[in-house]
């Protein structure tokens, strides 16, 4: 019996230390790679727009931009301002910051020093499917979360184990 109760015991540890680790998948990217956030080489306009498409973005992973030298990253507020590089928004000054991606959605960043964006420094971020998620009703019930979830499978698991 005390054997059951342990192997159940380890079964348990086993499953809810891995619904955890996928729980906390995120990936931090620094945009551009090695490159970092700069005026793309000549003949490289669409340099950020190919580095972003050859990714996948989810909700939970942050982006890095690296640079030296003077360099801006805007977060400008929709795909006009991105296409026009208009050079309003949110900005960050400091090279190395992380930006979480909390939402599905596009952002756009753009450089806003000098003619930095019309020669190719910008990127558009495309999170999940890109579309943000509608607004839910006011009386919508709360959804199950990754926690309540782990702890209704671990509840299970030892419920069966220790049964065993």
């Amino acid at each position: 019996m005390a054997g059951s109760r342990m192997m159940g015991l380890v079964g348990f540890l086993v499953v809810a230390v891995g619904l955890l680790q996928g729980a906390n998948a995120a990936t931090k990217y620094t945009v551009g790679d090695s490159l970092g956030w700069t005026v793309p080489p000549s003949n490289s306009v669409g340099f950020y727009e190919d580095w972003a498409n050859n990714r996948t973005f989810q909700i939970g992973d942050s982006l890095v931009f690296n640079w030296t030298g003077t360099h801006t990253a805007t977060e400008v507020a929709s795909e006009e301002e991105y296409n026009n590089c208009t050079k309003t928004g949110i900005v960050i000054t400091t090279s190395g910051v992380n930006v979480l991606l909390s939402a599905n959605g596009t952002r756009y960043f753009v450089c806003s020093v000098a003619t930095n964006c019309e020669q190719g420094m910008k990127v558009a971020i495309r999170v999940g499917n890109g579309v943000p998620p509608p607004p839910l009703p006011p009386s919508a019930a709360p959804s199950l979360t990754i926690g309540s979830l782990t702890a209704v499978l671990s509840s299970i698991l030892i419920l069966f184990f220790s049964y065993m």
